[in-house]
């Protein structure tokens, strides 16, 4: 399983439950500090950083996770397949 945090300043989030139907545990934040609670806490393999967040860069510097800083045209698909590139399981790879 791949745990996610979606930070965003509206929640909940289309695009926390379309991440979720596709089969990622995501835990929803609206501030950095929850977002680096979670890191702290639990098992994070990547921050997701909503087309909302103002200094995208700026948290992400912030951030030892994986990042994907998003745009207001950047759809949930999209997610989808650059986390399913970053995490293939190793037994899925094409020989």
């Amino acid at each position: 399983m791949i745990y996610v945090v979606y930070l965003s300043n509206e929640g909940p989030s289309s695009m926390a439950s379309d991440l979720s139907c596709a089969g990622y545990k995501v835990w929803e934040a609206e501030s950095v500090s929850e977002v680096l609670y979670l890191c702290e806490h639990d098992q994070v393999d990547a921050v997701v950083i909503g087309p909302d967040v103002e200094d995208q860069e700026f948290i992400e510097r912030q951030l030892r996770q994986i990042t994907l800083k998003l745009t207001t045209k950047t759809r949930a698909s999209d997610v989808i397949w650059e986390l399913s590139n970053l995490f293939r399981a190793p037994n899925s790879m094409v020989q």
